[in-house]
């Protein structure tokens, strides 16, 4: 693993902490805030493990390693390092500590500038305490059971400990939810009034925005345009994702699915600027948008008969038959990426629509109080 990521450490004592950080939590924080405070150099944290343990494949040890480096970030006082058990070869194995020590303390020479600085660790395990002991290092074992909160009780249930989880790990827990459909079915007004009623973030069609900047229509949309759209969807829905402001709950009214509906179709339209050479490129691009994607339901609204003009998209393309073979192409695509199993069908009046979502997710926050 590269260490691209040096923040030196300097005092007369440090404090250690390590974890798997499965997800980073207030019970890890109980550990690390009192080795910062405890210590004039303050915490060297190691994020440790191997690639799939704790049984999350939604957390890759990169990630994990990542996530921590971005939440402490600005606090000059913590350092973020990382120990692969796969790379020394001994995932899964219990009684390899020397080893792993061996490796620590590589670690600890590039990080405290007198390696013979007074290190002390904090751990929440007494077994941790026991070998660590046992090789001479300096342990505190931090009574946790005054804020007990564990991994496995966070992956079990994420919205019920929501806000004990550190806020660079929720985006792997957010549910996020995809109501999508052709032009003109409503995603935009049911998005909208979901997020203000429940408080979530939740993101426009971005492609709104290019399309008015760049006073252009759909039959002027070529490869560059697609894929700026894909580009600008997935990195607005990433940043509300991934905010402060995201409770555990979603809502987006577009993504590359709905990007690459469009041009599928307008690729075999010879009004339209998109050649179907060039839509091979955006298709694979969307593609790889979709892998990346993570939607824990898909509300899809079926074509209706009333075409409202949004004075953005294509009237040419605004009829019942355009707009149901559109629907086909999205279907498809939801069976390829194999989402089809999220997928709820909305086929009924907006307000009855908005119930059906309404109730899903009310349904969700009760499960999760109740366990």
């Amino acid at each position: 693993m590269n260490y691209t990521y040096q923040k030196p450490l300097s005092g007369n004592s440090i404090g250690v902490v390590l974890g798997a950080f499965c997800p980073l939590h207030q019970g890890h924080l109980d550990l690390i805030m009192r080795a910062k405070k405890e210590n004039e150099g303050g915490c060297l944290v190691i994020v440790c493990g191997y690639e799939g343990d704790k049984g999350s494949p939604l957390m890759p040890f990169e990630d994990r390693y990542k996530y921590a480096r971005e939440f402490f970030d600005d606090d000059d006082l913590v350092s973020v390092y990382a120990i692969n058990d796969d790379e020394l070869g001994i995932a899964g194995k219990d009684n390899e500590w020397d080893i792993w020590l061996g490796k620590f303390n590589e670690i600890y020479k590039m990080v405290v500038a007198n390696e013979c600085v007074h290190r002390v660790w904090y751990v929440g395990e007494p077994e941790y305490k026991a070998v660590l002991n046992l090789r001479n290092e300096n342990v505190i074992l931090v009574d946790r059971t005054q804020n007990y909160i564990s991994g496995t009780m966070i992956r079990n249930n994420p919205l019920k400990y929501w806000n004990q989880i550190a806020h660079t790990y929720r985006r792997v827990f957010s549910h996020n939810i995809l109501i999508t459909g052709t032009a003109s079915e409503g995603k935009t007004t049911l998005t909208q009034d979901l997020g203000k009623y429940f408080g979530a973030p939740y993101s426009h069609e971005w492609a709104r925005n290019y399309i008015a900047e760049h006073c252009i229509s759909d039959w002027e949309f070529n490869n560059v345009d697609f894929l700026a759209f894909l580009q600008g969807q997935y990195n607005l829905n990433q940043s509300l994702i991934s905010s402060k402001e995201n409770k555990g709950i979603f809502f987006s009214d577009t993504d590359s699915l709905v990007t690459k509906m469009y041009a599928e179709y307008y690729a075999k339209d010879p009004t339209c600027s998109l050649t179907e050479e060039d839509c091979k490129l955006v298709s694979l691009a969307a593609d790889e948008y979709t892998k990346q994607s993570r939607w824990q339901k898909i509300f899809l609204l079926s074509p209706h008969g009333v075409f409202v003009d949004d004075t953005v998209r294509y009237k040419e393309h605004s009829d019942m038959k355009s707009r149901t073979k559109l629907y086909e192409i999205l279907c498809e695509n939801l069976k390829k990426h194999n989402l089809w199993d999220r997928v709820e069908i909305l086929n009924k009046g907006y307000y009855e629509n908005f119930k059906t979502i309404l109730n899903y997710v009310k349904g969700i926050m009760k499960d999760a109080e109740s366990k």
